[in-house]
């Protein structure tokens, strides 16, 4: 390892130096790119997707019958998702890289939109997604007992991702429309998810599938057979109740949840007040690996196993298709070129 080039401690320093108002990008990304590895990134995947999902209509699209890409390569399912947000992250919403992902992302809602009329057209639901990713580590830190975003990360969240929000389109009716009501504020964030998850959603028949190709995946891709229960408890043990009932996923045992969270909380601690900051961005890694061996990460056996030629990309929420039947139209075989190009071309890996 080369000698460091910047202080032990640097990330929380430059961002007190930063106005939240003008600076969002930056202290987003010092907030997010740097204290994140690969293994994280994919636990808080399989943590974050069944909350998307929750409604039946969402559950619906993105199931497809068994025949999205969930199904037939969820590892590499994680990973599009995975380099979309590490976009976002890194480069902020003002950067064209950043614009052109989300605007291919809002060409394949059309497509899905045509294809599973009224699952796309509800507002809330975008709307909680966005709020979701502006707030989530806020609310997991909340939790598992420790301080939430400071003032001035609250302030720059919401600078971030009330323009995030701005180049998301409703894809549910004739037109693609501006999404609407996003909160004014992080507060508003906040009561806003509280709204969402509080709307007692019904049971979704779907909860089984939701769980199997959430959980299984992740532990398959760090986890021998013999320990898959207790990598999908990890995950079980970081969902709220309204993930639970609708989805009707087993609880984890409650030592092993409270095992998790101590230790989710040790890590964080240990990596903002005691571990040295990290000189390099996670997107910065990729772009060195991929130079030096060809590959952001070798394949799991899963993956060499499952894995299509085509490097297709996904949205965050709504996975490509990329089978024969889904590329019978031309809009289909366009939005997927598409989204395949651009996240090739501006993705951070």
């Amino acid at each position: 390892m080369g000698k460091r080039t910047k202080p032990r401690k640097w990330i929380a320093d430059e961002m007190a130096s930063l106005d939240p108002r003008t600076d969002y990008a930056r202290i987003w990304a010092l907030s997010s790119i740097y204290y994140v590895n690969d293994f994280l990134l994919d636990w808080v995947y399989a943590i974050t997707f069944p909350r998307f999902i929750a409604p039946l209509r969402g559950a619906q699209a993105v199931l497809r019958d068994g025949t999205g890409k969930i199904y037939t390569d969820p590892n590499k399912r994680m990973d599009d998702t995975s380099r979309h947000m590490l976009v976002w992250w890194e480069k902020g919403p003002d950067d064209p890289a950043t614009q052109r992902s989300v605007k291919s992302l809002n060409n394949l809602h059309s497509y899905w939109a045509r294809q599973y009329p009224g699952r796309f057209t509800f507002n809330e639901d975008y709307v909680y997604t966005l709020c979701y990713e502006a707030a989530m580590m806020h609310r997991l830190r909340l939790s598992i007992g420790m301080k939430g975003f400071d003032e001035r990360l609250q302030v720059a969240s919401w600078e971030f991702w009330s323009r995030m929000a701005a180049l998301f389109e409703n894809a549910g009716g004739e037109e693609n429309k501006p999404l609407e009501g996003f909160p004014a504020d992080f507060a508003g964030i906040n009561a806003y998810m509280d709204w969402y998850e509080n709307e007692n959603w019904p049971s979704n028949p779907m909860g089984a599938q939701v769980a199997d190709v959430v959980l299984r995946p992740f532990a398959e891709r760090y986890f021998p057979t013999l320990l898959h229960p207790l990598a999908k408890q990890m995950v079980t043990s970081l969902y709220p109740d309204f993930v639970f009932a609708a989805h009707g996923i087993k609880r984890p045992n409650p030592i092993i949840q409270r095992l998790v969270r101590a230790g989710f909380k040790f890590g964080l601690v240990m990596s903002e007040k005691i571990a040295p900051d990290p000189e390099l961005s996670l997107p910065e890694i990729h772009r060195q690996r991929k130079e030096e061996t060809g590959r952001v990460r070798p394949l799991t056996w899963r993956e060499k196993k499952t894995r299509a030629h085509a490097d297709i990309s996904a949205c965050p929420v709504h996975a490509v298709d990329t089978s024969a039947s889904a590329q019978g139209e031309t809009s289909a075989t366009t939005a997927v070129d598409e989204a395949d190009r651009t996240l090739r071309e501006v993705g951070a890996s």
